[in-house]
């Protein structure tokens, strides 16, 4: 792995400015409505990740408890070892044990000797966890396709 790659992805998971050549990071946070009461305001932060302009990962959390509330990885159309690379990073820095490669031209995340192909170029890591996880999987799914999860 890089050095840029461990470096952005370690500022991305800690919600901490970071700008190098084609890659930055970038945080903020905006308030939100409490549900259950109609005055109180929590703050949601949320990171994004930049490869030459794109977002290519965000995570957002409350401010207050620091709880992850969503991760949303995405290639934007960019197929390319470099994307692949930043994304694998972050995936890296956030625990996960699987990671993105690139099998017979098609986008593919790998965990051992599971595949789980991505049918578009969005996926939630929280989402394909739980399908490699799963004693229903199956290998070679598309995680796009699935609805029992």
């Amino acid at each position: 792995m890089r050095k840029i790659t461990k470096e952005s992805s370690k500022a991305f998971v800690n919600f901490e400015p970071y700008k190098k050549d084609n890659t930055e990071v970038s945080f903020g946070w905006t308030p939100k409505r409490n549900d259950e009461t109609n005055y109180t305001f929590k703050e949601k932060e949320t990171a994004c990740l930049f490869l030459h302009g794109n977002n290519i990962a965000e995570i957002t959390r409350l401010s207050d408890s620091k709880e992850t509330i969503s991760i949303n990885l995405d290639l934007c159309g960019w197929r390319t070892p470099t994307t692949r690379e930043r994304i694998n990073g972050v995936l890296d820095a956030l625990g996960y044990d699987f990671r993105i490669a690139q099998r017979k031209g098609e986008q593919v995340l790998i965990k051992e000797r599971d595949i789980l192909k991505l049918s578009d170029d969005s996926f939630d890591p929280d989402f394909a966890q739980r399908v490699f996880d799963s004693e229903f999987f199956e290998t070679a799914i598309d995680l796009n396709a699935i609805t029992d999860f």
